[in-house]
């Protein structure tokens, strides 16, 4: 029938089983159903600290999430990220660039003793609410996809003196699938984004070469974020090829650009290069400036560390699949 994937299927939105963090944290999972084309899922996650913290973890309540993963097939990593990542830096980058995806979402406040908190989270299987690539089709006996939340331990979050409870609803976001092959969308690609951290030894210039052969949506780093961050850089490039600048500048212009694509300030301590937002319609945005490493020999993001520190960098891509 005309019109392609968008005129003919539904969208269809499913709550699952809860996933609730056994005591003293540790590992939770759930086999995803098989229905349809999975696009996304919503995450729906709260917890509660009883007592009274003794140190509380400089990240905030969302330290609470050491880690939310969806595998497919016990091999593929679709996505791979902290709570901590998810609140500071990539919630920022997911929709229209006006406003932090998961407003709701208090993961920034210090835990405190009898206080419930808002820590939800979104994992974008497929690109975008317009941009289908990455749909995983699990209507399928060859594919199983799983989610994993492993909570982190009550001492790690609270300092002593207290624990807390948590659990997560997750409410997946799947597509029927087309009558005609011809209407379904591209299954080739995978839509992926995985968070990793390294140890920055001192200050002076440091250079993050990500891996290259797939195509870069977003490059976000972080260094110095928390309840009560500080930038720990003052000066951010990008370069390709090892003499070609794609950005170059001093922080005074990252708060600008940020200004101007999301509406409120920059996150002490983050930084982004995105090249969807760089259309104008944020997560909405065009393919003009996503970056494709498999044609290119050198693809580095180098910042002027103002002093030891971790950095923290989340890399939205999209990879070719095996055929």
């Amino acid at each position: 029938m005309a019109g392609g994937f968008a005129a003919n299927t539904r969208r269809k939105l499913v709550q699952q089983p809860v996933l609730t963090k056994p005591a003293g944290g540790g590992l939770t999972q759930l086999a995803i159903q098989r229905t349809g084309l999975l696009a996304r899922i919503y995450l729906y996650i709260t917890a509660t600290v009883t007592g009274t913290p003794a140190a509380p973890n400089p990240l905030g309540m969302c330290s609470a999430i050491r880690r939310v993963r969806l595998v497919a097939n016990s091999g593929l990593e679709i996505f791979s990220v902290s709570g901590p990542g998810w609140h500071y830096m990539l919630q920022h980058h997911l929709h229209s660039e006006y406003f932090p995806f998961t407003g709701q979402n208090d993961g920034n406040l210090a835990p405190a003793g009898g206080t419930s908190y808002n820590l939800s989270m979104m994992i974008p299987v497929a690109v975008s609410d317009m941009d289908f690539t990455g749909i995983i089709l699990t209507q399928s006996e060859q594919i199983l996809v799983t989610l994993e939340i492993d909570w982190e331990t009550d001492a790690t979050v609270t300092g002593g003196g207290a624990t807390y409870t948590a659990q997560c609803v997750p409410y997946v976001e799947f597509f029927s699938i087309p009558a005609d092959p011809a209407d379904a969308p591209d299954l080739s690609r995978a839509h992926v984004i995985l968070e990793e951290t390294r140890t920055i030894a001192g200050a002076g210039e440091q250079v993050y070469e990500p891996l290259r052969r797939p195509t870069y949506l977003q490059l976000i780093h972080g260094m110095g974020f928390g309840t009560s961050g500080a930038d720990q850089v003052d000066r951010i490039q990008l370069r390709i090829e090892q003499s070609n600048y794609l950005f170059d500048a001093d922080l005074n212009l990252v708060d600008q650009l940020w200004w101007a694509q999301h509406g409120y300030p920059r996150p002490a301590g983050v930084w982004a290069f995105d090249w969807m937002a760089s259309s104008g319609l944020g997560n909405y945005g065009g393919a003009r400036d996503r970056v494709n490493t498999a044609t290119i020999t050198s693809f580095e993001s180098v910042f002027n560390a103002l002093s030891a520190g971790q950095l923290t960098t989340i890399r939205r891509m999209l990879i070719d699949l095996a055929r």
